[in-house]
């Protein structure tokens, strides 16, 4: 027998994709901006080393579920490390 009323069916999920400066802290400051929101995975790579004047780049990718999404988008939106916060369409998603 199944439970069709799952509370995070991959169907009620979203994968954010956050790219930021990899600052000291930024990721201390991801789970801080979402501690009140239940945050189902959460993935943090550095993708470019910082040179000159530059600071280096990051992506973290968060998984919660769907109802908290634009919740989670807006506080992200306002981290000072934050550059772009998208919710890309399941083909294009990365995995976590």
């Amino acid at each position: 027998m199944t439970d069709d009323t799952a509370p995070h069916a991959p169907a009620d999920t979203c994968t954010m994709v956050v790219a930021l400066r990899d600052t000291p802290g930024a990721l201390a400051r991801i789970t801080a901006t979402l501690a009140h929101i239940p945050v189902l995975a959460l993935a943090y790579a550095v993708t470019s080393t910082g040179t000159g004047t530059s600071a280096a780049r990051a992506v973290a990718e968060i998984r919660l579920p769907r109802t908290h999404a634009a919740r989670a988008r807006n506080k992200l939106n306002r981290m000072v490390d934050a550059l772009t916060v998208s919710e890309p369409d399941s083909a294009g998603a990365h995995a976590l």
